[in-house]
């Protein structure tokens, strides 16, 4: 938690105290990079000179399910450290955020082996240009219980407290339509002014390393640390509905197609490894309603998102995703500082 204050009293420092409104430097901005980069400033009003601020509580109910090769059983997991408190700063072109899952939230299910439970949550995002999108991000689980068990109740046990998950992942996107402000959907460095919507080409693709402790399954053979690639394409489209300038409602559907690589290692020379190769079907869904003025804004979303594969095989490691998160933040001016060191970037690299 120290951390966390030190990190906050350092954005904190940055702020200049008593800073008259600049409102005509941030017009001026404004338009000028709505005629830089092709668009109807009707639509959009960006807020990339100000310091923005953002906290959030979401849930990561990743649902993992595990097919056993010796007794064809599926097996359903969940992290216990699944609600999580994230922070963020923006600025300019920029995003950097983490979150954590603090004891009071842990979902332990009244369990004492889940109390040492933990996520961590770091992420990265920057604006190549005004459309060209990329993320970058870490998580990390320890500690899972059993959950919608279907032909396991004979096996007891539900605690998997020394199973853990860690995932490097990152995206690349081009939203089509200039008039169409993902940011303001994404995280609010923008506000859409009137309705719109684009379709968003996405490349996803991660990188995670499983190591489950089935020591109390019997019935599952021993995997000791499944490591898996996933990429997809896809072909989504958002719609922003706007009323009054403030309140927005989006909708979203991203299809597409993916390939899985896995490679299951097994406890004892004679298992050795196992390597899996499958075609997935990705779908993504998003829906989010929110409020959006000067200063404040907030709101909240839910996504949907599962990759199903065609091919699938025993002993194969699969995931799906349902998360929500309820957002709060706030804009600050910025300050010659950190405009000079961010500019650099914008004018010699050209983001």
């Amino acid at each position: 938690m120290r951390y966390l204050i030190c990190f906050c009293l350092c954005l904190l420092a940055l702020i200049p105290i008593n800073a008259q409104e600049k409102e005509s430097y941030y017009r001026e901005m404004q338009s000028r990079h709505a005629e830089e980069n092709g668009y109807d400033i009707t639509y959009r009003r960006n807020y990339f000179e100000h310091i923005i601020l953002r906290m959030e509580l979401s849930s990561d109910a990743s649902r993992l399910q595990f097919l056993s090769g010796r007794a064809e059983e599926l097996l359903n997991i969940r992290p216990a450290a699944e609600y999580n408190l994230g922070f963020s700063f923006h600025y300019k072109w920029l995003g950097i955020g983490f979150s954590f899952t603090p004891k009071f939230l842990l979902n332990t299910q009244n369990i004492e082996e889940l109390n040492n439970s933990e996520s961590l949550g770091i992420n990265f995002n920057f604006f190549y240009s005004d459309r060209w999108v990329q993320e970058l991000g870490y998580s990390y689980y320890k500690g899972f219980f059993r959950a919608g068990p279907q032909r396991l109740v004979d096996l007891g046990a539900v605690v998997l407290d020394d199973t853990s998950l860690k995932t490097i992942q990152g995206s690349t996107f081009f939203i089509v339509n200039p008039n169409y402000s993902f940011r303001a959907h994404y995280v609010q460095t923008e506000r859409q002014l009137k309705s719109a919507g684009s379709f968003i080409p996405r490349l996803r693709y991660s990188y995670s390393f499983f190591e489950p402790n089935f020591k109390n399954l019997p019935n599952l053979e021993k995997v000791v640390q499944i490591n898996s690639l996933d990429i997809s394409a896809q072909i989504g489209y958002l719609y922003s509905l706007v009323y009054d300038q403030k309140w927005i409602v989006t909708l979203g559907l991203h299809p597409g197609i993916g390939y899985n690589y896995s490679v299951n290692q097994f406890d004892g020379a004679s298992l050795g490894s196992r390597t899996f190769h499958s075609t997935t079907l990705a779908l993504d869904s998003e829906i989010s309603v929110g409020y959006n003025d000067y200063r404040w804004f907030f709101g909240a979303a839910y996504n949907w998102r599962n990759y199903n594969y065609v091919n699938n095989q025993k002993n194969q490691f699969t995931r799906d995703f349902a998360n929500f998160n309820i957002y709060l933040g706030y804009r600050f001016n910025d300050n010659k500082p950190m405009r000079n060191t961010l500019g650099w970037f914008e004018d010699n690299l050209g983001f």
